[in-house]
């Protein structure tokens, strides 16, 4: 009999302890561990298997590498570019979300712009300086959130691989996207916005004849008394309508322009000028010395001229018909942009 005894005393001395990750399907977990229903073993958590002090020990990693979703890479996200500048981002993480319509169906990743006006105003765009080939679409008078149809669009200007484009926008909100060209992998865009801050019409290279109406217009220009050929002259509250043109990087174009090509069909006195839409006019004419006298004024030649003056890009230009004092009327202009 004490035989017996001595054998359960040993025996209760050597029982296996339930401890972590003893199984739990038979019999419970004692005090400070609780079955996990995933493993059937006794944990520290009811949901974690591993080691109690592996857990506490250690740390909680964060996946720093995750890519981060570009604000505007959706119509909802369209940055504001109202008031011009440039806009420089990396889109090699946006998708295509955008219709590829016009340009040709080109395009890949593309991002949202957007720009409110309170008046119809011309505005020039370019993508000079990204690292990959871009087109500019842009839907006039249209919020991103509902652009359809044919936008106007604009890629591969000036023989490379960037857009460049100006065109009048009206009242409101119009979205602008820039789209990647299919196959490019490179990322780093650079969106250029300048406002003109008025009307316009394009003038178009070549020899280009058209007629206007100043009175028409609004007196959103004056010109600089301090260049040859306006000396003196002065426009303070004449009405002028403005016609602006695009120049390629280092590229230098030179403008003629005449208003007294045909005397009879000009009916004021006029004056013409030409300048970068954010600096100073490099040429203007008051009165042409090689221009003949109008049959309404046949003792003076009031007519202006405006011969092989260079503009240097990148960049949008004017050139302003004017009128001298308060006058304004009815005029022809014949160009040539070369």
């Amino acid at each position: 009999m004490k035989s017996w005894v001595l054998l359960l005393a040993v025996a209760a001395c050597y029982a296996p302890s339930i401890k972590a990750g003893s199984p739990c399907d038979l019999s419970p977990c004692p005090a400070g561990l609780v079955c996990s229903p995933t493993t059937l073993t006794c944990e520290r958590t009811a949901v974690d298997s591993v080691d109690a002090s592996t857990a506490i020990d250690s740390p909680v990693l964060t996946d720093v590498s995750s890519p981060q979703l570009l604000t505007n890479d959706g119509p909802g996200g369209a940055i504001d570019v109202s008031a011009g500048g440039t806009f420089s981002e990396d889109i090699s993480l946006a998708t295509n979300d955008a219709p590829e319509t016009g340009c040709g169906g080109d395009g890949g990743r593309d991002v949202f712009y957007t720009i409110t006006l309170p008046m119809a105003e011309v505005i020039y765009f370019d993508t000079f300086g990204s690292s990959f080939g871009t087109s500019v679409r842009i839907y006039a008078g249209k919020q991103c959130g509902q652009i359809n149809g044919n936008p106007n669009c604009t890629h591969d200007s000036c023989g490379g691989a960037q857009a460049q484009i100006a065109l009048q926008l009206p009242q409101g909100t119009s979205c602008i996207v820039i789209d990647q060209h299919a196959g490019d992998t490179t990322g780093a865009l650079q969106l250029n916005v300048k406002r003109g801050g008025r009307k316009g019409q394009p003038l178009q290279s070549g020899v280009q004849t058209m007629t206007g109406d100043t009175c028409t217009g609004a007196d959103s220009d004056n010109v600089d008394t301090t260049l040859d050929g306006c000396v003196g002259a002065d426009d303070q509250a004449a009405k002028d309508l403005s016609y602006f043109f695009t120049v390629c990087p280092n590229t230098l174009v030179k403008l003629d322009a005449s208003t007294c090509a045909d005397p009879s069909l000009t009916h004021f006195d006029t004056i013409i000028y030409t300048h970068a839409w954010d600096k100073p006019q490099v040429a203007c004419n008051d009165d042409g010395s090689t221009c003949a006298a109008r049959p309404e004024r046949p003792d003076h030649a009031d007519g202006s001229i405006l011969q092989s003056i260079g503009e240097q890009g990148p960049g949008p230009f004017w050139l302003v018909v004017d009128g001298y004092a308060n006058a304004c009327g009815g005029y022809q202009l014949v160009t040539n942009l070369h």
